[in-house]
């Protein structure tokens, strides 16, 4: 291979055989048993959306390189990225590389370039949280796979070189109980679609840890950062029938959900064996609303409490509702994981009708959750009301 031979093709997300596409360069790329690479479902489904393009590199008709742009920093009002390199062969020019993609200009990045994690040193005894250290880099991978039971993200997006939005650590007495990685995003609907944000793409908790709040404070400590750095809106997606997610997110972290997607990830495994739908939460610390989420300010409401709301479902069976009422409530299961184990066909008559119902309801223009409601028999409720001015507005 000579250099002029070198040709870059930017790939389309939108594209019939974007899926198709994703899952060949992977496997020319040594998929699954190549570890630096990245789970294919957060290529295919959140990464176009958080700003992302994936580059094929072709000599001689043959794919050399696969080049995935993160975004990184705003200049000027044009968007500069990182690209995560992987070479199929042999190592490409750098200077090739970036002329290639001079429209997009970006720092080559390669994973094992990502050596340089936080200064060793002890933690404290009790809760701690902060920047991983490199020997924290296998209990995170081992953490992530037995909560999540899929291919972990790899460690390099931890390090320094490779410079995450968020990269957080919790240990308590010293060993590692949580963690959290979140990614730069470009634009955060629904303030500027250019701003610079973060998408806070994967975190775990230890079940011998969890009910203690840890997971919040690692939000709470990455939304800090953030608004540090002048960052003003931090996105993720998350399952709509998981109850304890959605505690976390509405009633502790006061984030809010204006965003549905049917069939988000294209993928199956334990916690999803049924159709993984999901929902884009956006969470604004610096705003009236969200801010009470770094103050630890919980709600616990009972239906009840809310005046002129209209309930949606009956389980998976949808009622007739009222026109425009003033709040919706979308009743959502108690275990949902456990059910789509113990039942999968009425699992996914649950997907379908909520599914339907979020696709109805949900959206910047229409109706946003905030909160979840319980009635007297336990049942959690995803409340939502109109879309407005006090999703943003800072107090």
């Amino acid at each position: 291979m000579t250099d002029s031979t070198l040709t870059a093709h930017y790939l389309d997300p939108t594209a019939p055989d974007w899926n198709a596409t994703i899952d060949r360069l992977w496997q020319q790329s040594g998929a699954p048993q190549n570890p630096t690479l990245i789970p294919p479902h957060f290529v295919k489904s959140t990464f176009p959306r958080m700003g992302g393009i994936v580059v094929e590199f072709r000599a001689g008709g043959c794919t050399v390189g696969v080049g995935m742009l993160f975004p990184r920093i705003i200049i000027n009002g044009q968007r500069h990225y990182t690209m995560r390199l992987h070479e199929l062969h042999e190592r490409l020019p750098d200077d090739v590389l970036r002329a290639l993609i001079a429209a997009t200009p970006a720092t080559v990045y390669r994973p094992a370039d990502g050596v340089t994690f936080a200064p060793k040193r002890p933690r404290p005894a009790g809760l701690w949280i902060g920047t991983p250290q490199a020997d924290d880099t296998a209990a995170i991978t081992a953490l992530y796979r037995s909560v999540w039971g899929s291919q972990p993200y790899p460690t390099d997006l931890f390090s320094t070189e490779f410079a995450p939005g968020t990269a957080l650590v919790a240990t308590i007495d010293g060993q590692v109980a949580g963690f959290l990685l979140g990614f730069w995003r470009f634009g955060c609907h629904p303030i500027a679609d250019n701003d610079l944000a973060i998408e806070s793409q994967v975190m775990a908790v230890d079940p011998a840890y969890r009910n203690h709040g840890l997971a919040t404070r690692l939000k709470q400590e990455q939304a800090r950062l953030a608004l540090s750095q002048g960052v003003r809106c931090i996105h993720w997606t998350v399952d709509p029938l998981q109850l304890p997610n959605a505690l976390l997110n509405f009633n502790h972290l006061h984030a809010v959900a204006g965003e549905f997607v049917r069939g988000y990830y294209p993928v199956h495994n334990e916690l999803n064996l049924v159709t993984a739908s999901r929902f884009g939460i956006t969470w604004l610390p610096a705003s009236a609303h969200g801010g009470k989420g770094l103050h630890n300010q919980r709600d616990r409401l009972l239906i009840t409490d809310l005046p002129d709301i209209a309930i949606l479902n009956d389980g998976p069976r949808l009622l007739r509702a009222p026109h425009a009422p003033a709040q919706i409530a979308i009743a959502i299961p108690q275990q949902w994981t456990e059910l789509q184990h113990r039942d999968r066909n009425l699992a996914i008559a649950w997907r379908d009708a909520t599914d339907e119902l979020f696709a109805r309801w949900i959206g910047w223009d229409a109706y946003v959750i905030y909160v979840v409601a319980r009635d007297p028999a336990g049942t959690g409720y995803l409340v939502g009301k109109p879309a407005g001015s006090w999703v943003w507005e800072e107090g």
